[in-house]
């Protein structure tokens, strides 16, 4: 009854995305939760208001816990939804809940006017959601912003490290303890079995509630999603007193931080345990680079629902008929990252457990078998559906080139048989010709407008297929190249938007994100040369700055129009730009800077994030890419 139950809610979801206007329509269906999941944080003693938390502060001899769930002004686009992650993440762990409120008086307020200026919590200067400890006078002792990652043990060591009360005992419920130790140990079927154990023997409702939350998240993290939907949504409503209910509720309906993968329960380095959080989540101690891929590729197969595909992404700003586009442009890049993975791993250059091996090489089966059909996208929806046929394209040429003829399924050239056979399979040829389809007269392709970097992103994997045997039409090639020159400014910089009448307007400050693609694209189709990519490369780098502000903002966020969703599509643009300058040591110089920075941003868990709405799989997948590039 409960999985029908399950099944008609989800037609119901698909059904609602089928009656938006067949094309270009930005209308967002953004889904409350239940009556039962909107409880989520309940179980904190909130105060009132900070007035409040402050008068019991000086009666209690305790300090403030002010969680800050937006500020005044932000550009955040989805506010309720990162709130949603923080009181359904830790706001709703027991252990967490139980500690915070024995040494801190909680509130949760949205600063305004007086109080939002004297603490400095203003737009830029603080990224929701995050935190401030105040003594029962009002000094700010501690400050935490930009989280994106959450543990319970990580987002308590800072608190701990304040009041001097370190972590005793196991993570949840003692006599769950080996059940947890399974888990972090990735013996997901072992937690299960003994999670199961635990609730055949009638405990109380508390720690039911632990057992069935812990089964679904070993569920969820084995690609058995909609299995630990199910268990998660029947356990809800069995225990619906209990906080970790309220939780299972939200993740059984995709609003939860664990099911989208801001979330788990793994262990955390003693190191990130022991020193304060560096801009929020972000890790405070260099990852080794051959751990960051194992982390980050045991990640993106985590992700995966049992079907290849990651659904994480919330980015529906072409629409909520434009997501599944968006889920298989991030599934493909994904796709991109474990190709890359695989390919090191049988150069000898990154050693992975068999288990691990055996895990991508299934995913990536199931990726190609996705990438080669149209059944998974939203074939009326204009708005994102570029990024799926242009990384989909990009996927399968870079498939056949480690895989062989196998790129073309059962419609393969018979005589591409290996890593560079003649012919680049039916699959490639059909993916070039459906992403030429998508080429407007103007010769500008387009996303949710037409821009340059929406060209550059299509002429780049056309050249790629080019470059693998395709046939593609050099007149629609053309046309595309002169659109994006025509949004090329005198000084290299290039347009936002696609250019309609008069010269193109760009500033070089705020087009640097973009100009390494963009002349990248141009200089691969031999219509640049290496003076004209290495300036734009350079400028890139010159003013990294102003995109790593806003790395952590879902939405334009700054006057120049940067937003945290370009941070990663900048970041792999220059990284492609830097490995195509000729000048050796200009390009070293500039391939060490980059990797530097790359490895600068893996948050504490080793995996990578920009805007929250794009998810963390597309920025690990963006990020191995860059990896991939400059770290050959």
């Amino acid at each position: 009854m409960l999985r029908s139950a399950v099944v008609c809610l989800g037609l119901l979801v698909a059904q609602s995305v089928q009656d938006l206007p067949a094309q270009n329509s930005t209308r967002k269906l953004r889904a409350a939760p239940s009556a039962l999941a909107a409880r989520v944080g309940e179980a904190m003693p909130w105060q009132p208001d900070l007035a409040t938390a402050l008068a019991v502060a000086q009666r209690t001899g305790k300090r403030v816990l002010w969680y800050v769930p937006t500020v005044a002004g932000s550009p955040m686009d989805r506010k309720a939804e990162i709130d949603r992650y923080l009181r359904g993440g830790p706001f709703s762990w027991p252990p967490t809940v139980a500690w915070l409120g024995e040494h801190f008086v909680p509130v949760a307020e949205v600063p305004k006017g007086a109080l939002q200026q004297r603490y400095g919590l203003l737009r830029q200067r603080f990224i929701e959601p995050g935190y401030l400890v105040l003594d029962a006078e009002g000094r700010e002792q501690l400050r935490v912003d930009q989280i994106t990652t959450l543990q319970p043990e990580w987002f308590e060591a800072p608190l701990r490290a304040l009041v001097g009360s370190p972590r005793e005992g196991p993570l949840g419920e003692a006599v769950l303890g080996p059940a947890w130790q399974r888990y972090r140990a990735l013996d997901r079927q072992g937690a299960i079995d003994l999670a199961e154990a635990v609730l055949a023997a009638d405990p109380g409702p508390g720690i039911a509630a632990e057992a069935e939350f812990l089964v679904g998240a070993a569920l969820c993290r084995d690609q058995q999603r909609e299995a630990a939907n199910v268990r998660w949504a029947a356990a809800a409503a069995r225990l619906p007193e209990q906080p970790l209910a309220w939780k299972m509720a939200l993740e059984a309906e995709d609003l939860g931080p664990f099911g989208r993968g801001f979330e788990d329960f793994l262990p955390v380095a003693a190191a990130e345990l022991a020193a304060p959080p560096v801009a929020g989540s972000r890790a405070v101690a260099p990852w080794p680079v051959a751990a960051l891929w194992q982390r980050s590729v045991q990640f993106l197969t985590d992700l995966d629902w049992g079907d290849g595909v990651l659904r994480d992404s919330a980015y529906d700003f072409g629409g909520t008929d434009s997501l599944p586009n968006v889920h298989a442009a991030v599934t493909c890049l994904a796709g991109r990252a474990l190709l890359a993975a695989e390919r090191r791993t049988a150069a000898g250059r990154l050693q992975l457990p068999d288990a691990l091996r055996a895990r991508v090489a299934a995913q990536l089966e199931r990726i190609r078998g996705q990438a080669e059909s149209e059944a998974w996208l939203a074939l009326s929806d204009r708005d994102e559906i570029l990024w799926a046929r242009a990384y989909a394209l990009q996927f399968l040429v870079e498939w056949r080139a480690l895989r062989g003829g196998r790129a073309g399924g059962a419609g393969t050239d018979a005589g591409a048989a290996g890593p560079g056979a003649a012919g680049p399979g039916t699959a490639v040829q059909r993916a070039a010709a459906a992403l030429l389809a998508l080429q407007p007269d103007s010769g500008a392709w387009f996303h949710e407008y037409a821009n340059p970097f929406a060209s550059a992103t299509a002429l780049l994997a056309l050249h790629a297929a080019q470059a693998a045997g395709a046939e593609v039409d050099a007149e629609r090639i053309a046309k595309g190249l002169a659109a994006l020159a025509h949004n090329r400014t005198a000084m290299g910089a290039f347009t936002y938007g696609h250019t309609t009448r008069g010269a193109p307007r760009a500033t070089v400050e705020a087009a640097a994100g973009r100009m390494p693609l963009c002349e990248l694209a141009l200089f691969v189709h031999g219509k640049s040369d290496q003076a004209a990519l290495a300036q734009a490369v350079t400028q890139g780098f010159r003013h990294h700055g102003l995109l790593a502000a806003v790395r952590k903002y879902d939405d334009h966020a700054d006057q120049h129009g940067y937003g945290g969703f370009f941070f990663w599509f900048d970041m792999l643009g220059r990284a492609m730009a830097t490995m195509q300058l000729a000048d050796a040591e200009l390009q070293k110089a500039m391939r060490g800077e980059l990797l530097q920075q790359v490895l600068a941003l893996p948050e504490f868990d080793g995996v990578f994030v920009d805007s929250h709405e794009l998810g963390r799989g597309y920025g690990t997948a963006m990020a191995l890419l860059c990896l991939d590039l400059l770290d050959g």
